[in-house]
């Protein structure tokens, strides 16, 4: 599928995930500070949580459509989420001597990716596919 259409949806997914990504990193700083790179941590969770939503409709409803998956798994949430921004910021934490910070940022990224993925598919599901499945 590499059609100028499939170009599109990638560029257009990314370019709402990383003006989304954008937005919610400044509200976390706004609303959380500075003290803590909690933006990263809202955007890898949430995106996480978005993962496992759109995933689950995905398979469930929309399994043949191929733009749906390349505009927001490709673009929309390759922008969105920023586990490399994850690891840079670790190094930080470590090369400063913030040991608890270092080990919550840790932490809390992937525990709380991995949560908000298991959380995400299972709203889709019941909410919108009408049924629980055990992942």
């Amino acid at each position: 599928m590499n059609d100028f259409a499939s170009y599109i949806a990638i560029a257009f997914g990314g370019a709402l995930g990383a003006l989304s990504r954008y937005l919610t990193v400044m509200a976390s700083q706004n609303l959380l500070g500075l003290r803590f790179p909690y933006g990263t941590l809202v955007v890898n969770t949430f995106g996480s949580l978005l993962a496992g939503f759109f995933l689950a409709l995905l398979v469930g409803r929309y399994s043949g459509e191929e733009y749906w998956r390349l505009f927001f798994f490709i673009g929309f949430l390759g922008a969105y989420t920023t586990f490399s921004s994850f690891a840079a910021e670790s190094l930080f934490l470590y090369e400063q001597g913030a040991w608890l910070k270092l080990v919550l940022n840790i932490v809390l990224n992937n525990i709380g990716a991995l949560t908000m993925v298991i959380l995400g598919t299972y709203l889709a599901r019941y909410f919108v596919l009408g049924y629980v499945q055990q992942t």
